[in-house]
């Protein structure tokens, strides 16, 4: 994706956490999530098919490998955290959890539509 908004995704409650991915260095293509299963974690906290992974629970993942990306998911007990770069024709983001919102300015990064809906609200 070249342009789009950088989102943070938050699950917790450990794996299955309910995607997969694609991409990685050694195929010279961005990691991105190819797929969510539905009524998951992931579907519930707002992740979509063909969202761009920029960073899990703070690791930066331009530079790793698909190998390298599982090796750092399995390593991962509990609270998962990603920013993701969503394009602008993407569907809105329900999120679970805003706790990494104030980080997004930092990153640089100042266009983003949230729609923030609790748990409970989203049974």
């Amino acid at each position: 994706m070249v342009t789009g908004d950088l989102i943070c995704i938050s699950m917790t409650g450990g794996a299955p956490w309910g995607f997969r991915l694609q991409g990685g260095k050694e195929q010279k293509q961005p990691l991105q999530v190819a797929k969510i299963r539905s009524q998951s974690k992931a579907s519930r906290s707002g992740l979509c098919e063909g969202d761009e992974v920029v960073s899990i629970n703070g690791n930066p993942c331009a530079d790793l490998t698909y190998p390298q990306v599982i090796k750092l998911m399995e390593s991962i007990t509990d609270s998962l955290q990603m920013f993701i770069k969503r394009g602008l024709d993407a569907p809105f983001l329900f999120l679970e959890d805003q706790s990494c919102l104030p980080s997004l300015h930092l990153l640089g990064y100042t266009s983003l539509l949230i729609t923030i809906l609790t748990n409970q609200l989203m049974d």
